[in-house]
């Protein structure tokens, strides 16, 4: 076994993983960052949820800077994302996956982070200077660490305290198997959307955003009543194409039940179900959508995703009140305008409460720090200290990102300091993430 000896150890590279592991590495500490699938990006190129939902523009203008801003920028700059204007609301961005994970691992590389893929955290343990984690064929020890695993593996190895899907019987959002089809006669699904799919004033494609436009909601019913279809969703997520695949298209349009996605077997069983839902949504895409007779699935997303699991206790647990009240808190660390959208774990419906244009909610940096543990342990992500209202806003990539920079941040500070994490104030953290673009007003 490779023993390995560094200041912060970041769990899991999808977008808050990737802005800790930077972010740190940035702020002068040795960083490794450790990723179960074999690229950077997590839902964004493992799941297939190649898009950025707006929770960074708010209708006036950009509320989410940072390493989200230079990430964005750069697949502006290779062509490689349909970008929505600064001052635009509710219009999702879709980019490149691959050209995605390449940017992120660029990135990561440029400021010396120790990348390791293909191998999850098996088991951690509590040093007199910190954590033993054991990955793979090495041995890590890490004096701080960010878990940004979405399922807050880390924490809950650790004993540390948390929740579970919502609080009155701890049921989760259900999941979603991701998938590509084509090819799309792009002329003809024009016609039949009855609007013109205008050129990208930068990359020059034609983009598309298929959710509720035209006739699709009912078309979802008639084949329902058909016995045509079965999936228990009663509209479509989304089925976008993006740059550099015109004519083919990444599909949100499964719904998985699931009691614990944390379970292995369960997620096994959920995987085989999504196989199922998505030969059965490309079918209803070619028998129903203009410009998809001839579209069949080109590849599925190698991860289910997954939308909600763990929530740490921390010093502050962000509620879905504070949200829609568009609370603004001293010790902000990110902002967030992305809908409140809950998936309804018992049926076929989504809660969706979009924010007002030029409104937003404030992510505190208390809701990153946990209540109970050893103390150099910082939470980035979904499975910060949150309800599952409030979670089901900040949960989409763009505010996740500026979630996992203000814990990277907050780690490396602590190591440079060599106190608990707790012992920090956030304004330190504030003005290093002022310093490097971050918008916290």
């Amino acid at each position: 076994m490779k023993e390995i000896k560094i200041d912060v150890l970041v769990v899991g590279g999808g977008p808050s993983g990737f802005a800790a592991a930077l972010a740190a590495a940035r702020a002068g500490v040795s960083c490794a960052l450790v990723e179960r699938n074999p690229m950077l990006g997590g839902m964004g190129t493992a799941a297939l949820v190649n898009n950025f939902c707006p929770a960074h523009l708010d209708g006036t203008r950009l509320i989410i800077g940072g390493i989200f801003g230079e990430l964005r920028q750069r697949l502006i700059d290779r062509k490689a994302i349909f970008s929505a204007p600064d001052d635009a609301t509710y219009m999702m961005e879709m980019f490149h996956p691959e050209i995605y994970a390449e940017c992120m691992q660029e990135m990561c590389e440029e400021a010396g982070v120790l990348l390791l893929f293909g191998a999850g955290m098996e088991q951690v343990f509590v040093e007199e200077k910190g954590l033993r984690v054991e990955v793979g064929e090495q041995i890590l020890h890490a004096r701080y660490a960010v878990d940004a695993s979405g399922d807050a593996v880390l924490a809950a190895a650790l004993g540390l305290q948390h929740s579970f899907g919502r609080a009155s019987d701890h049921a989760v959002m259900p999941l979603s198997l991701c998938y590509e089809v084509g090819p799309i006669d792009v002329e003809a699904l024009s016609r039949g959307l009855e609007y013109e799919l205008q050129p990208h004033p930068v990359t020059g494609e034609r983009n598309f955003c298929i959710s509720n436009q035209g006739r699709t909601n009912e078309w979802i019913q008639e084949a329902k009543c058909k016995g045509e279809l079965s999936i228990p969703r009663d509209h479509i997520a989304g089925v976008m194409n993006y740059p550099g695949a015109e004519d083919h298209a990444t599909v949100n349009f499964s719904r998985v039940m699931i009691e614990d996605p944390t379970d292995p077997e369960q997620l096994a069983a959920a995987r085989k179900e999504g196989e199922r839902q998505a030969e059965e949504g490309a079918a209803f895409f070619r028998n129903y959508l203009p410009g998809f007779s001839n579209a069949f699935i080109t590849r599925l997303g190698m991860r289910m995703g997954v939308r909600e699991s763990r929530q740490i206790t921390g010093l502050h647990v962000l509620t879905g009140e504070e949200a829609r009240n568009c609370t603004q808190f001293e010790d902000v660390i990110a902002q967030c305008c992305y809908a409140i959208d809950i998936h309804d774990p018992d049926g076929e419906g989504t809660l969706l409460i979009p924010f007002a244009p030029g409104t937003h909610f404030d992510i505190p940096w208390r809701s990153l720090i946990p209540m109970s543990g050893p103390g150099n342990v910082v939470m980035a992500g979904r499975c910060i200290s949150a309800d599952q209202e409030a979670m089901s806003a900040f949960r989409v990539s763009p505010s996740v990102m500026a979630i996992g920079e203000a814990a990277g941040v907050t780690a490396a500070l602590a190591a440079q300091a060599s106190i608990p994490v707790a012992e920090l104030t956030a304004a330190e953290v504030q003005t290093v993430l002022r310093a490097t673009g971050g918008i916290l007003e």
